[in-house]
């Protein structure tokens, strides 16, 4: 338990603050700085380990007794994997940060962004993460937010460290060599896998957060995709052409365009006429077929004409704006205006699973592929805007695009199931992934 001094760069410091060491496994330890006074909003990511004593585990947590540093060894040869010198450390509502030195600079992860090299370079290089749905571009945040980094230290042994957090975040990495995160909510919630080899921490790593499930063997061959085939007979002379060239093929993609009007869990009856016998032929060819679907719903459809948004409606599955009941509303592929489903909530999983179960009676799809889920909103947040206070306008911004928590997506202040936008953005395709499965 820390009681800090006056430390402040934003204001609504907190204290005292714990830190709580868990060994989790001989492998693996967490840690973690939390307000004991408030509960903060947590990953809701469950990751436990059998517990194991001091003796037992590969890794030695010292604390100094001035409380200024927090350090944890590899035991087996003395190297310092992590140092903290809580000094640096700040917690405060809206901002928190904790610095550590690393034992090399070769040091890898930290995603989504588009990087020149796997190895970081490490001279003051500032990596945000929001998941945002832009192209690659340089040190932009991307698509997907893994605050998980590997460092391969001097002798060839490597660690891994993941930050269980989802808010906006930033991290720089100095050639000391050192890390600083920055995140603008939750808890400082770490856990560090031992490895020692790199393989053997991914496998660590995976073991706490969930394995990648078995993927279907077709899903493994050649897939062809594109945005832009416009109708049925362009893609049959597709496939005829890969057919002619001999070219290996097993899986077709169908983007927005086999919808009717961009409107999901439908077909376009005029261009995309016979569609669902092509399915099938392709099907019986020894072929696959993933459908796109999107997570936004036109509500601007004539009443009683789209299933999809009335009993979406009806079921209560949408994210509300600030008032936490009505819709928040954008604009995306549909025409007219769009409401997001909310993907945390167990009625929207229910919602989705009956659509999805109903399209393939239609179309009898293999994969869907899942897009947009960032989520994405062709608007710097809903209508009519973003009110003008700290949860959609923070006191610091991390190291994102725009420096706008609000571009393409939607103002912080909505809510979800599990609370703030705030808090669960980057966790959107994440939630959207499992109900699909």
């Amino acid at each position: 338990l820390n009681k800090r001094q006056a430390l402040t760069l934003f204001g609504n410091d907190i204290s005292p603050i714990v830190l709580e060491v868990e060994f989790q496994t001989k492998d693996r330890l967490r840690f973690r700085l939390y307000d004991p006074n408030k509960e903060r909003f947590e990953v809701p990511l469950k990751i436990n380990g059998p517990g194991v004593t001091a003796e037992e585990a590969n890794y030695e947590v010292e604390f100094s007794e001035d409380s200024t540093h927090f350090t944890i060894k590899r035991k087996s040869t003395g190297t310092v994997l992590w140092d903290s010198p809580l000094v640096d450390l700040f917690f405060s509502n809206q901002f928190l940060q904790i610095t550590t030195t690393v034992p090399s600079t070769s040091v890898y992860g930290f995603g989504e962004h588009e990087h020149p090299t796997f190895k970081h370079n490490m001279d003051f290089v500032t990596y945000g993460m929001f998941s945002r749905d832009q192209a690659p571009t340089s040190f932009a945040n991307l698509y997907g937010v893994h605050p998980f980094y590997m460092c391969v230290e001097p002798d060839s042994n490597a660690h891994g460290v993941l930050l269980l957090n989802s808010n906006a975040q930033d991290v720089t990495l100095s050639p000391n060599p050192s890390l600083t995160f920055r995140t603008i909510g939750g808890i400082l919630d770490f856990y560090l896998f031992m490895g020692p080899t790199p393989e053997s921490v991914v496998q660590q790593y995976t073991e706490a957060i969930g394995r990648p499930h078995m993927p279907a063997y077709w899903s493994l061959g050649f897939q062809l995709s594109r945005w832009g085939y416009g109708s049925l007979d362009v893609l049959k002379e597709t496939v005829a052409r890969m057919k002619h060239y001999d070219i290996p093929y097993d899986v077709q993609h169908y983007d927005i365009d086999y919808m009717e009007r961009r409107l999901d869990f439908t077909y376009d009856k005029v261009n995309f006429a016979g569609l669902p016998e092509f399915m099938k032929e392709l099907k019986k060819n020894g072929k696959h077929n993933v459908v796109i679907l999107d997570p936004f719903i036109t509500k601007d459809e004539e009443p009683g004409t789209y299933r999809a948004y009335e009993l979406g409606q009806q079921m209560g599955v949408w994210v509300n704006n600030s008032d936490g009941v009505t819709p928040a509303v954008g604009q995306a592929w549909p025409p007219g205006d769009s409401v997001f489903p909310d993907y945390t909530n167990p009625r929207t999983v229910e919602w989705w699973t009956q659509l999805c179960l109903e399209l393939k009676d239609v179309l009898d799809y293999d994969g869907i592929w899942i897009d947009m889920n960032e989520p994405s909103n062709f608007m710097r947040g809903q209508m009519p805007g973003c009110a003008d206070n700290e949860i959609n306008y923070p006191p610091y911004t991390p190291s994102i695009s725009d420096r706008s928590l609000a571009e393409k997506t939607l103002c912080p202040d909505s809510k979800t199931y599990l609370g703030d936008h705030y808090n669960t953005h980057s966790l959107f395709g994440w939630s959207q992934t499992e109900p699909t499965f």
